[in-house]
């Protein structure tokens, strides 16, 4: 009976931590599928995993915690990692063995939160790397999560639709059989490869495998709208992405010393890769009537210098399945990153990690850099662009648009209702007479628009963007804040990047600290 209590504690998931560290592991990778971090890597510069605790590091020296707290909330809490088989689809005598991954960073705060992704270059450094910068992530952003992060290693072009759903549904059981995933546990979501479908499938398998868990549908988000997921989510690391330029370009003092006129408009802006957050960043800078002069991709880039015409850029990739030879551009055929580095004011890389290196960084001509996608920046280059000036949004702020507005559908899914739904009339009976005492007053002194503005209730989408906006405002005054004192205390210079993370290992670190220790002597 006592095992049975001590089974549902924080301290036994600890505990246990570390013997899942050691006994479950699936065999060494095949060199055919290292990382491509590690393949790829510039002379003398870092893994993408080692690049995220050179910035840790970095930002720790600060902080006023002791080595003993940083070195608890540095390591990775839990890693899973396993193999399961699945037929080949031309002959059911031969099987795929395929190797999955689950990281827990942090359990500071559960559940634990952040992707899957389908990539054949995925190895448990990408993995445990990538759930370290979702805690640091959550924790900047106020979101009440641990960082997680998950991983399949395949090519998921290379598998049939019915194969994906066999794959997807067996990573789950997995997770299910070793209590690693559920809304109060470790909460999923989609990342490189695998988006609303891949969730789908997840949350329905854990539904049948927990048919009592009453907030069953907040096992994982990223869902379609009809599986319990939320209006807003798809486009909201775009959106963030947006907003977080927007910030920067709209202060008045920050555009000075960039030698830029304050607000979005007319802005040269320069985007590496338009999948989910290079489009919808490229689509909402368009949409606020800047120029998106450049749109990068691996095998080319497209460029025009009066702005591209983004909505039917997004028709033309839907058909061609490419941005190359797109009618309203120039396109150069051949590498891609070369785009990175045309005349631009903002220059958004939303595609993969380390794209930013020690090579290219002096040829950056970019005043801001907004980091749609994680660690696009190595610690060389990021030092490179503090040097001359080029203010570096970083990936932890930049891109937290995503589990921001999953955090929003995670509530959802808690209380069972939709955002909205219980107010919304509500606020539009109020608006309404507040338009018609105005019109008592002053009549026809409100256009037809402006009465439509006022009269209307705010959407779960109007919400979920309002939350998102918010979140991305006042997590940069945290950060400018946190700037501001430690240049103050120190007499040294520090990035955005750097305030960032000491915002975010403080906010930690606290917890870890208040919360005591159940198995202390």
């Amino acid at each position: 009976f006592f095992f049975f209590l001590l089974e549902r504690t924080m301290a036994f998931r600890l505990v246990a931590s570390s013997f899942l560290r050691a006994s479950v592991r699936a065999p060494t990778m095949m060199p055919a599928l290292a990382s491509r971090f590690v393949a790829h890597a510039p002379a003398g510069e870092p893994t993408f995993g080692k690049c995220v605790e050179i910035y840790f590091d970095e930002a720790a020296k600060f902080t006023n915690w002791n080595t003993s707290v940083l070195s608890d909330i540095k390591e990775c809490d839990s890693m899973l990692s396993f193999k399961f088989t699945v037929e080949d689809v031309n002959d059911h005598t031969k099987k795929h063995i395929i190797h999955a991954y689950r990281a827990q960073h942090s359990h500071h705060r559960l559940p634990c939160k952040g992707g899957i992704r389908f990539s054949e270059m995925v190895d448990e450094d990408e993995v445990k790397a990538l759930a370290a910068l979702m805690t640091w992530k959550c924790s900047l952003m106020d979101v009440p999560f641990g960082g997680g992060k998950g991983g399949i290693v395949i090519d998921p072009k290379k598998f049939t639709v019915h194969q994906l759903e066999k794959i997807t549904r067996s990573y789950t059981v997995e997770l299910i059989k070793r209590n690693f995933i559920g809304p109060g546990i470790d909460v999923p979501a989609p990342d490189v490869g695998t988006g609303a479908r891949e969730m789908a499938w997840i949350v329905d398998t854990f539904r049948q495998f927990k048919p009592d868990e009453v907030a069953g549908q907040g096992a994982v988000t990223g869902k379609p709208l009809e599986q319990g997921g939320i209006s807003g989510r798809t486009e909201a690391t775009g959106l963030g992405v947006y907003y977080g330029c927007r910030e920067v370009l709209n202060d008045a003092a920050w555009c000075e010393k960039l030698g830029l006129t304050p607000g979005v408009a007319g802005k040269r802006i320069a985007v590496q890769g338009f999948g989910n957050v290079g489009s919808y960043s490229a689509e909402f800078f368009h949409q606020n009537k800047a120029k998106v002069t450049t749109i990068v991709e691996h095998d080319g880039y497209i460029h025009n210098p009066e702005g591209l015409d983004i909505p039917a850029l997004k028709k033309w990739v839907a058909e061609k399945k490419s941005i190359l030879h797109f009618p309203g551009a120039k396109t150069q055929v051949g590498n891609g990153n070369e785009g990175l580095e045309v005349e631009c004011d903002v220059l958004v890389p939303a595609a993969l990690e380390k794209q930013l290196t020690i090579r290219n960084a002096h040829k950056i001509k970019a005043k801001i850099i907004g980091e749609g996608a994680n660690g696009p920046t190595t610690p060389e280059a990021d030092a490179i662009f503090n040097e001359r000036g080029i203010v570096v949004l970083p990936d932890l702020y930049m891109n937290a648009g995503g589990v921001i507005v999953s955090y929003f559908e995670w509530l959802k899914n808690l209380a069972n209702v939709r955002f909205g739904r219980l107010n919304r009339r509500f606020d539009e009976s109020r608006g309404q007479a507040i338009v018609r005492a105005l019109d008592s007053i002053a009549p026809n002194a409100l256009t037809a628009e402006q009465k439509a503005s006022i009269a209307r209730g705010a959407s779960e989408k109007d919400l979920a963007h309002s939350g998102l906006e918010d979140s991305m405002i006042e997590a940069l005054k945290q950060m400018r804040r946190t700037q501001t004192e430690v240049e103050a205390a120190t007499g040294k210079k520090i990035s955005l990047r750097v305030a960032a993370y000491v915002c975010a290992i403080n906010k930690v670190a606290k917890v870890v600290q208040g919360r005591g220790s159940m198995m202390s002597g």
